[in-house]
């Protein structure tokens, strides 16, 4: 995997990154899933992470826009990442993957849920905005009167990762770094504005993906795609030869 490939001054991402990075939205989503689907099969009772600071966060349907955004920004995220030195992305694939895992294994022995009835969400709007349609749109999408996977939020997970992984790196151009952090927070509380989690999935969520980043940083758990590097160097010799 080149780490960065420049020509008059431009960057070219790498093929291999662009498909890692379909990949990483396909992943999470089964993830998702499989966390939700376990836990119906094993049957554990769903508990309600909800606490009194909840009521008190209002919703503002306009948020809708960065949480339908976040899918876009977590498949650029590997494209970005992959300009960085090898390793550090190997750790960065390694802590987006592990992070999924332990999120999966939280859903299914610990799930949570939202009655959306009872939190009013469907309640009718008087002149209700583009964006108020498309916030009850979204929850058809996903469970509609009930939501399930709640804590922890696999949307802080993922962009809390995002940001991570180009916090200061020098190979990744200022702007699009802050870009990253502001995209982050936005996704943060969009979470909370359009009442698609609670507040604890939030903080779950961004500790959960601290946490994992910075284990597989230090002991370097990116090796684990070591094998999949030396057969994508073996392919790219014989394409080459």
């Amino acid at each position: 995997m080149d780490s960065k490939i420049k020509t008059k001054g431009a960057i070219h991402i790498r093929p291999y990154a662009i498909i890692i990075g379909i990949m990483y939205l396909v992943l999470q989503h089964a993830f998702y899933l499989t966390g939700h689907y376990l836990a119906l099969w094993i049957g554990f009772e769903p508990l309600l992470p909800k606490i009194p600071l909840d009521d008190m966060i209002p919703i503002v349907s306009i948020f809708i826009i960065p949480y339908i955004w976040s899918y876009a920004f977590w498949a650029m995220s590997p494209m970005a990442v992959s300009l960085c030195e090898k390793q550090h992305f190997k750790d960065y694939l390694a802590s987006c993957l592990f992070s999924c895992v332990a999120a999966v294994l939280i859903l299914v022995f610990l799930p949570t849920y939202m009655d959306r009835i009872a939190e009013g969400l469907y309640e009718v709007v008087e002149n209700p905005t583009v964006f108020d349609r498309l916030r009850q749109f979204w929850y058809s999408l996903d469970g509609s009167a009930m939501a399930y996977n709640l804590l922890p939020s696999l949307h802080c997970i993922n962009s809390t990762l995002c940001y991570l992984g180009v916090a200061g790196r020098k190979e990744i151009s200022g702007w699009f770094r802050i870009y990253t952090l502001i995209t982050a927070l936005l996704i943060f509380a969009s979470t909370v504005f359009v009442k698609q989690h609670y507040f604890m999935d939030v903080v779950t969520g961004i500790s959960l993906a601290v946490i994992v980043y910075f284990i597989c940083k230090k002991f370097h758990w990116g090796r684990v795609f070591d094998p999949i590097e030396r057969l994508y160097a073996k392919l790219k010799g014989k394409r080459a030869g």
